[in-house]
C-alpha cells in the first residue's frame, strides 16, 4: 500500500522530512573522538548493566566495574549495529516497490541514512573502546536473517520500533548521567536527536496501517511479533563479554538476574502499551509476551 492511501503518514513523512533538514548530525564531526576512550568514568549508567545487584557485581571493584561498563557498551554497540541492519533491510523492502513520487519515499531514504551514520558511529566506538567486537551470537544472526526475509511491514515496525525504543531508554539515561564517560553521552545524545524521528514514524504508520490490514496479515503479525521482540532483548546480554572477563556463568546470571528483567519490561512500556491500542498485542498472545519477559505480570 503506498501512503497516498495513508493520509496521516504521509504529513508526518513530510514534517520528518523538513525536521531532518533542521538538525542532521554527522558523528565524525559533531563528536570529539580526541577524547580517549579510557576508564575514566562509567560508559554506561551502573544501573544499566546486566550485573547491576548481583553478587557478581557486589564483589567486583570500581576499576572492574568500569571495564565491565567499557565491554558493555562495545557489546551494546555491536548489537546496535545489528538492529541497524535489520532495521535499513526493512525499510528499503517497504521502499523497493514504493514510486518515488510517493510522499514517504524521500523521508525513508533519509531514515536509511540516517542509519548508516548511527552504525559507523557505533563501529568506531568499537574500535576506540579497546574490546573485542562482540558480534551478537550465532543463534540470533540466524534469526535476524529469517526475519529480515520473513517479516510484513507490520511485524517489521514493531520489531523497529522495540528496537529503537530499549535503545532510547537506556541512550536517554546515559546521556543525561553525570558518571558517564563523554564519548558515550555525545553519542547517546545524537542517536537520541535522530532515532526519535524514527519512532515518530513508526508509530504514525502502525497506527494508521493497521486497521487497513487483511485478517491474515494482523494474525500473522499479532503472532510473530512477541518472538521478534524477545529475540532483540536477547542480544542485551552477550556471553562473550563475561568469557572475555572471565566471569564465570556471567551470562546466566545477567539473564536471570531479577533487576535486568524488570528493566527490559520497564524499557519496553511505551512499546507495549502503545500496541495493545490497536490490538497488536491481543487478548491471544497476551500471554505469549508475558512468558517471554516481555510484559509484567500485572499486564
Amino acid at each position: 500500500m503506498t501512503t497516498t492511501l495513508l493520509p496521516d503518514t504521509a504529513h508526518r513523512a513530510k514534517r520528518l522530512v523538513a525536521a531532518s533538514e533542521r538538525a542532521t548530525y554527522d558523528p565524525f564531526t559533531t563528536i570529539d573522538w580526541s577524547i580517549p576512550i579510557d576508564d575514566r568514568a562509567y560508559h554506561l549508567p551502573p544501573e544499566a548493566l546486566p550485573l547491576f545487584g548481583t553478587p557478581v557485581w557486589d564483589a567486583m571493584s570500581e576499576p572492574e566495574r568500569i571495564a565491565y561498563s567499557r565491554h558493555e557498551l562495545s557489546s551494546l554497540c555491536s548489537a546496535g549495529i545489528w538492529f541497524e541492519g535489520i532495521l535499513m533491510h526493512l525499510v528499503l523492502r517497504h521502499l523497493y516497490d514504493m514510486p518515488a513520487d510517493d510522499p514517504t519515499h524521500r523521508y525513508l531514504l533519509i531514515e536509511t541514512a540516517d542509519e548508516c551514520r548511527h552504525s559507523a558511529m557505533f563501529g568506531e566506538v568499537i574500535r576506540r573502546a579497546d574490546t573485542p567486537a562482540y558480534r551478537v551470537p550465532r543463534f540470533l544472526r540466524f534469526a535476524g536473517r529469517i526475519q529480515k526475509a520473513s517479516a510484513g511491514r507490520a511485524a517489521g515496525y514493531i520489531a523497529i520500533l522495540a528496537a529503537e525504543e530499549l535503545l532510547d531508554v537506556a541512550n536517554r539515561a546515559t546521556m543525561k548521567d553525570e558518571r558517564v564517560h563523554p564519548i558515550s553521552k555525545h553519542v547517546a545524545k545524537l542517536h537520541v536527536l535522530e532515532e526519535a524521528r524514527h519512532m515518530s514514524f513508526a508509530r504514525t504508520y502502525l497506527t494508521e496501517v493497521w486497521p487497513t490490514l487483511k485478517r491474515r496479515e494482523r494474525f500473522v503479525a499479532t503472532l510473530m511479533a512477541p518472538t521478534f521482540v524477545w529475540g532483540i532483548t536477547q542480544a542485551l546480554v552477550n556471553p562473550a563479554v563475561y568469557k572475555e572477563l572471565g566471569i564465570e556463568n556471567g551470562a546466566r546470571i545477567a539473564r536471570r538476574n531479577p533487576l535486568h528483567r524488570r528493566r527490559v519490561v520497564r524499557d519496553l512500556s511505551r512499546l507495549t502499551e502503545y500496541l495493545e491500542g490497536p490490538g497488536a498485542i491481543s487478548r491471544f498472545t497476551k500471554p505469549v509476551w508475558r512468558l517471554l519477559g516481555l510484559t509484567g505480570a500485572e499486564r
